[in-house]
């Protein structure tokens, strides 16, 4: 089983916004072809088996809604001077199954066997704990009010 990370995506409403976030942000690298970059202070020390065939699974709005598969690594200097590092991921955004995760600093390690399950490319639908399809932005605001 593969190593992933998980991490929020600070700012974003739903799973067609973080698709539009994604889409905005990436570039065409010249050592991993098409990329979205996601900067981070710290380099994770377990990189090289996030590298083979790890992914990037986002928190939106309480829940981990999607994936985009891990391509590679670039440190760099930021304007003030740090060490930095830009985690580079295909700018495909995958749906998943939604898994309850409260959001947090950074990113953490996520087990492959611990990550939820790819869902219909898409759907743009939250699975409930009910097994039953509902619209990410209604997931969202019943999150919001406290009723999920």
């Amino acid at each position: 089983m593969s190593l992933n990370l998980v991490r929020v995506a600070a700012g974003v409403k739903s799973l067609d916004h973080l698709r539009e976030v994604v889409q905005r942000y990436s570039y065409e690298d010249s050592d991993f072809g098409p990329v979205m970059p996601m900067t981070t202070r710290n380099r994770p020390k377990r990189q090289a088996e996030l590298l083979e065939g790890g992914s990037i699974y986002w928190i939106v709005r309480g829940a981990i809604v999607a994936r985009a598969a891990l391509v590679g690594f670039r440190e760099f200097t930021d304007e003030n001077g740090r060490l930095a590092v830009n985690m580079l991921v295909r700018p495909e955004v995958i749906p998943t199954a939604a898994r309850e995760k409260r959001g947090f600093q950074g990113w953490r390690y996520l087990k492959g066997e611990d990550a939820p399950t790819d869902i219909a490319h898409n759907t743009g639908a939250y699975v409930s704990k009910s097994g039953e399809d509902m619209p990410a932005e209604m997931y969202g605001e019943l999150k919001e009010l406290g009723l999920i």
